[in-house]
């Protein structure tokens, strides 16, 4: 009796039936919006003065690093991102270095270090707006600008490489 109460009234169709709905629409959102990162695109400036986004590196491959030249893991794995870099920059591989820092210590460094890919200067917050509560912290995009991979804490040459080359 009572089964046949619930289904004539609908309320185990109408359940079943906002359930169904429901993940029809989630999963259109996720097809139609391609899954990309929910942080949002960026615009910040380079230590040459120029605008760089990360929109700009759609069709890549993309390592974005958030790190600090006082931050000794970060230290430690920068000399594996420019080999890296170096090595893959051909079959469309991008690194990008966000840091908060001042630009004399960010060009110092970076001339110290033979940094051959850009570093972004972060004055508009981007590191808080992405939740990054500790450095170093990387993602990697694929080609379609999804994130692939999150780090947090240094990444070696070999990771790198093992990322990339799946992302390839």
């Amino acid at each position: 009796m009572v089964k046949k109460k619930l289904f004539k009234s609908g309320g185990i169709l109408k359940r079943n039936f906002l359930i169904t709905l429901m993940v029809f629409i989630i999963i259109s959102f996720f097809i139609f919006t391609g899954c990309k990162s929910s942080y949002g695109n960026f615009t910040l400036m380079d230590l040459d003065g120029n605008e760089i986004s990360l929109s700009d590196f759609n069709g890549k491959i993309l390592i974005l690093n958030f790190w600090a030249t006082w931050c000794p893991p970060c230290r430690e794995e920068i000399p594996n991102f420019v080999e890296v870099y170096n090595e893959y920059e051909s079959k469309d591989v991008q690194f990008i270095g966000v840091s908060n820092e001042d630009i004399s210590t960010l060009i110092s460094f970076v001339e110290d270090y033979n940094i051959s890919y850009p570093i972004l200067i972060d004055n508009a917050n981007v590191m808080e707006k992405w939740e990054i509560h500790a450095i170093p912290t990387s993602f990697v995009f694929d080609r379609e600008g999804h994130i692939i991979f999150k780090n947090v804490g240094m990444m070696t040459r070999e990771q790198l490489e093992n990322i990339i080359e799946d992302a390839l």
